[in-house]
């Protein structure tokens, strides 16, 4: 008798399948949000509640019920468990790890925005300092401004939780990560479909890629998702006042450039994975048993 199919079994159209999920559903609700609630199209309500709403029901209804994703049918504690959403501890030690690798990318994308001034000869007083660093609006003043990155954690919950672990069953760590990765950057091509620049976007999936990378490593060395979902909502959140300057002054062109040098490719990737290693060797996470499918883990 033949084997009954199990998506899980097959990691890349798992992937895949997630991923086309996640689309139809944000047109789902994109129409629910435009038609039945009459929000206006395009604006910050709308986008915020419909990305919302699909990455909800994608993660915590479809991808553990329907699709049975990362390692087949099992129970909701241990669907939480083998994504990592569940380990929160040690808090303290999660925490500053997440805390210091977000100041690590932070600092890239300041330095970044100094390299672009000192090239183009501005001079460095304090009052230039200020300004280009918009200061006074560092800190949201607005609930919106803090809301609106919520949406990116659940990216976290969909590539490092689901479809890291899912390629984690049939690839080593190191060949789970690149492919994860590679699927991140591949999912910021449907802003093709925005107003985007064409450049801008295959910018953001390169280094969206690379990014990836460090996400990959953090999360197996963290064994827990969280403080890859909280650099994730802080850079989005303080990426405005920290890189506006740039990206005002700046053609598309060098905008692409210095997101992939400095605001989130080479540079932060490179060190905040050193410092990471580093972290993790000093101050070694402890390790819970998961309800997975050990067995079919590919060691490297």
């Amino acid at each position: 008798m033949p084997k009954r199919f199990q998506l899980y079994q097959h990691p890349w159209l798992g992937m895949l399948t997630v991923m086309l999920t996640w689309v139809v559903f944000l047109f789902i609700f994109i129409i629910v949000a435009n038609y039945p609630l009459k929000l206006p199209p395009g604006s910050q309500k709308s986008l915020f509640f419909t990305n919302l709403l699909a990455h909800i029901t994608l993660l915590f209804v479809l991808v553990p019920f329907v699709l049975r994703l990362p390692s087949g049918k099992q129970s909701y504690q241990a669907y939480l468990d083998s994504i990592r959403l569940s380990h929160v501890r040690p808090f303290l030690q999660l925490l500053l790890l997440a805390l210091s690798c977000y100041l690590i990318q932070a600092l890239c994308q300041a330095v970044g925005v100094l390299v672009y001034r000192a090239l183009q000869g501005l001079p460095f007083t304090w009052t230039s300092f200020r300004v280009t660093f918009e200061w006074t609006n560092l800190v949201p003043s607005d609930t919106w401004s803090w809301l609106n990155p919520l949406p990116s954690i659940f990216e976290e919950v969909t590539f490092r939780g689901v479809i890291l672990s899912l390629f984690l069953t049939r690839y080593s760590k190191s060949q789970a990560i690149l492919f994860t990765a590679l699927g991140f950057g591949a999912m910021h091509l449907l802003n093709l479909a925005s107003d985007r620049e064409t450049v801008w976007v295959l910018g953001q999936f390169i280094w969206s890629a690379i990014f990836g990378l460090f996400y990959g490593i953090l999360v197996l060395k963290a064994n827990s998702l969280w403080p890859a979902m909280l650099i994730h909502y802080l850079g989005n959140l303080f990426i405005e006042p920290i890189t506006g300057y740039l990206q005002h002054a700046a053609s598309v062109e060098i905008q692409t450039l210095y997101g992939i040098i400095f605001f989130f490719g080479i540079v932060p990737t490179t060190l905040m994975i050193l410092w990471t290693l580093l972290y993790s060797k000093i101050w070694p996470m402890p390790v819970p048993k998961m309800k997975i499918m050990e067995e079919a883990f590919v060691e490297e």
